[in-house]
């Protein structure tokens, strides 16, 4: 066994190059290293820093200084001077760990310490988890009743931002083999004392579980880590199905609960379960469950899911999102020419049917009062834009969010609705987007 763990670490930097191959785009690539001053980020330092040369890469690294610790200040001090040994450009970023939202220590220190990394100069975001860390995180997925896509636990890439990937190269790589790796080479690193803390389920895990576990089958890490990989895969090929299913069953930015209902009930949950991942709402089995249950009350309820700052309503047979914006306040505006603003993006398509700009003006977004009235036609009514909305089967809630277009004092146009008769006469659409 330890002849094993010694050929695997020799091996480690070869390892290390075939990933950041296949992952990253060399020889162009800056790369940065979350650098904690701990065993595993100090090995990935010391053959990140081994393997720039030959593989043309800049490197430089982050540490995260979380405050949480008395040594903390000593850790960041340690890290910068591990770093500029090898030549390797250290920032210390300084973050305020907050116990918001609910979430524990933990998890406030992971969000504070991603939102650090997400500020970097960088391509690519390096970070040491290896395969013991991985195994971990499948069981702490387990013990929380996650799904397929809790028990993937961390892939090796991913993108952090659209401009910064995230890649771990020792996924796969025992961490006696990076200790045995450390020592080979007379690495020095700190030793965290929260992580021996049993109040923490990680360290628990980690202390207690996994050892008899592993005393009992030394293999369970190397297994646990295949069921990763398996649910990854699992989960890929149910979100493509959703994908697919998503087609028709997403009408108008809306999940259409009628054509849904075409599909066999297990399609219909793992459609609707990847449409509110798509909008950033990643409920728990129980919260999805009664949701979806609230679904099947009567047409004139409107059931609603919250998560954390985003939620969904039923209006009639369609599942909309619910801005958190209502729109305010005035606007100017010149017709045809798209903006953003804090409540939402305006934006123009061409129609035969839309604002003909020859108007006086000036233009501008206002809020709705209620009592408006719009006509359509030369040769209809006007109508209360209240009944034009109930027809558009347009969600309360999108009508306060969802501004209307003044010309003078004259309404024009409504997104979604339609262009005044007076004012029609060809030009462009209107479209809006509530942030």
């Amino acid at each position: 066994m330890a002849s094993s763990r010694k050929s695997q670490s020799s091996d480690l930097a070869g390892r290390v190059g075939e990933c950041l191959a296949h992952h990253a785009v060399l020889p162009t690539t800056r790369l940065s290293l979350g650098l904690s001053a701990g065993l595993d980020s100090v090995v990935l330092l010391h053959l990140l820093a081994g393997l720039r040369v030959k593989s043309g890469f800049s490197l430089s690294a982050i540490h995260v200084h979380h405050g949480l610790s008395p040594h903390a200040d000593a850790w960041a001090d340690t890290a910068c001077a591990l770093a500029h040994a090898l030549d390797v450009p250290c920032q210390v970023a300084g973050v305020s760990v907050e116990h918001a939202a609910g979430l524990g220590i933990e998890a406030a220190a992971r969000a504070a310490r991603y939102a650090a990394f997400e500020t970097i100069s960088a391509d690519v975001l390096c970070l040491a988890h290896h395969r013991d860390d991985q195994a971990e995180t499948v069981l702490m997925q387990m013990l929380r009743g996650n799904g397929l896509a809790g028990m993937a636990a961390m892939p090796v890439c991913r993108d952090l931002t659209p401009s910064l990937r995230l890649l771990r190269p020792l996924l796969d790589v025992p961490r006696s083999v990076l200790r045995d790796y450390a020592e080979a080479n007379a690495l020095s690193w700190v030793d965290d004392e929260s992580n021996d803390d049993p109040r923490f389920t990680r360290n628990f895990l980690r202390h207690q579980i996994l050892p008899s576990l592993t005393q009992r089958d030394p293999g369970v890490a190397a297994s646990l880590a295949r069921v990763a990989t398996q649910a990854a895969e699992a989960d890929a090929l149910l979100a493509e199905l959703a994908e697919l299913d998503l087609l028709d069953c997403v009408v108008d930015g809306a999940f259409d609960l009628a054509v849904a209902a075409l599909l066999s009930p297990l399609r219909r949950r793992n459609a609707l379960r990847r449409w509110l991942r798509n909008l950033g709402i990643v409920a728990d089995a129980r919260a999805f469950d009664a949701f979806v249950q609230q679904l099947g009350a009567p047409t004139d309820a409107q059931p609603e899911l919250r998560w954390r700052d985003r939620r969904v309503r039923r209006y009639r047979q369609r599942v909309h999102f619910v801005p958190g914006v209502p729109f305010t306040n005035e606007v100017a505006i010149e017709p045809g020419v798209g903006m953003s603003i804090p409540q939402g993006r305006l934006s123009w398509v061409p129609s035969a049917e839309g604002v003909a700009a020859g108007g006086a003006g000036p233009w501008r977004l206002r809020p709705r009062i209620g009592g408006e009235r719009l006509r359509l036609r030369i040769d209809g009514p006007t109508r209360l834009l209240k009944s034009l909305y109930q027809e558009a089967a347009v969600p309360p809630w999108l009508r306060d969010a969802t501004p209307l277009l003044f010309c003078g004092d004259h309404l024009a146009a409504v997104p979604g609705i339609g262009v005044a008769a007076a004012f029609a006469g060809g030009g462009w659409l209107p479209v809006w987007q509530p942030a």
